[in-house]
């Protein structure tokens, strides 16, 4: 069936492998792995074997081809205390019901209707703002796009709502994320303080989940946010989702409408500082298109360059880096034996860097992306979102509010690198810098402040 029972891959410890280098060195080692042992390589993670990918037909293969052969690996399960059985967990006839559920809320004629809450929350985050201040620009978009999330998925406006939930979800994550450097790991049930801080901080989110449900189902018409979507969402036999089911998709859509973009405008700032000639190609657009006002769904579809600089920043700064599969049954990979329960990666951020894909890939271009050019790019050597139809369910919803979002801020305002604190990647369960990205804020030359548009217009659009 296979050539060897084993890929090659680099020389481990007798009893946690290669579970340091994991740890400390990510980025570093799965990109080591891939270019010095190919295609298809191997290395262990205490007692669990890993089969890093990095081949686009070999990936798509994974993901499309062959994807009821696989589910969730166990970094993905490690999260269901907070995730519960959502999109993201979840496998088999339940995913299936659940997405089904789900799709019609991402529809783009629906997404389409929250294009005017992005660029309006934009604008009103923008008035706290002013030139000369010093900033975390990864942490000013995590709280905006944080805003967006609950104002899109459950019509929260309420500040301190906001705050509370949000909170409780970064503890949350931060504790379980804190084991993975551990080969013991105690169960939730040990009542460690690591335990105990975790199950208050999932208390906390589930009453306020809740609360967010009990409010939607109480109302007399349905809202515009995702969550009322959600509610009213009938399979085909009439059923409806629980408020477990509820609780736990709100959970996942959150995450990941938040997180990921908020990561995906931070790189995407992280590089246009760093590249003022791409910048000033930006701002040429958006004079062109948008004339100093703030842009809407109309204008998405001229705002091609803004596009391409999104898609380049997720190419060279992946915000989900790493995607695990685990094989159900026996089957064959690159003329290699995958064992039923081998854990296998596909590395967007090695991947995404292989010069066999991308011409001179540490260099930030975004013309890469244009159509002549990017159709020459190899199916799935480029996969932020995913693929197969597990590929994420707000891939359309993430492109449409960081161009959104990207014209918005841009016009108003560039920024400038500060040297101190440094920006250190730190690959978690998302790719984040350390210490945030430090600017230092400085108003973009001829900009009108949105204060003098009329405000209706935020409503209009």
């Amino acid at each position: 069936m296979s050539k060897t029972e084993l890929p090659p891959g680099p020389r481990g410890r007798f009893l946690t492998g290669h579970l340091r280098e994991f740890a400390d060195t990510r980025l570093e080692f799965m990109t080591d792995c891939a270019r010095t042992h190919g295609d298809i390589s191997t290395f262990r993670i205490a007692t669990i074997r890993i089969f890093l990918v990095n081949h686009p037909d070999l990936i798509e293969r994974v993901l499309v081809t062959d994807a009821r052969r696989y589910i969730k690996h166990f970094g993905a399960r490690m999260y269901k205390p907070v995730l519960g059985n959502g999109l993201v967990t979840s496998e088999g006839d339940f995913w299936l019901r659940q997405r089904r559920l789900a799709q019609p809320a991402f529809a783009r004629a629906r997404l389409n209707t929250y294009g005017g809450q992005m660029v309006e929350l934009t604008v009103r985050h923008l008035r706290q703002w002013q030139p000369g201040q010093q900033r975390n620009v990864m942490a000013e978009m995590s709280t905006l796009t944080s805003a967006i999330a609950l104002k899109t998925l459950f019509g929260l406006e309420a500040t301190a709502e906001r705050e509370a939930y949000t909170d409780a979800l970064r503890e949350a994550f931060s504790l379980l994320s804190a084991p993975l450097r551990r080969v013991l790991r105690w169960p939730r049930w040990v009542p460690t303080p690591h335990n105990r801080r975790l199950n208050q901080a999932i208390r906390r989110l589930d009453e306020l989940v809740l609360g967010f449900i009990d409010q939607g189902r109480r109302r007399a018409e349905p809202g515009t946010d995702l969550l009322s979507t959600l509610l009213h969402a009938q399979d085909e036999d009439g059923s409806r989702m629980t408020n477990a089911q509820l609780r736990d998709e709100a959970m996942t859509l959150y995450l990941a409408g938040h997180e990921t973009t908020a990561l995906t405008l931070g790189w995407t700032w992280y590089v246009l500082a760093q590249h003022p000639h791409i910048e000033e190609r930006l701002v040429a657009e958006w004079r062109q298109v948008l004339d100093g006002r703030p842009p809407t769904i109309e204008d998405l579809p001229r705002l091609r360059y803004t596009e391409q600089v999104v898609m380049e920043a997720m190419r060279l700064y992946p915000p989900v880096y790493l995607i695990g599969r685990e094989a159900l049954e026996e089957t064959d990979l690159g003329g290699y034996r995958v064992k039923r329960g081998t854990t296998i990666f596909l590395s967007q951020w090695v991947t995404h860097r292989d010069p066999r894909y991308f011409e001179d890939p540490l260099t930030f271009k975004p013309e890469r992306w244009e159509p002549e050019r990017a159709r020459l790019i190899p199916k799935y050597a480029y996969f932020p979102f995913g693929g197969g139809p597990r590929i994420c369910i707000g891939n359309h919803f993430a492109m449409m509010e960081a161009v959104l979002l990207l014209a918005t801020i841009g016009q108003q305002y560039r920024f400038q690198l500060l040297p101190d604190p440094p920006v250190i990647l730190w690959p978690l369960v998302t790719l984040v810098p350390m210490y945030g990205i430090p600017v230092h804020l400085e108003r973009r030359a001829g900009a009108r402040p949105y204060e003098e548009v009329p405000a209706s217009f935020c409503h209009s659009v």
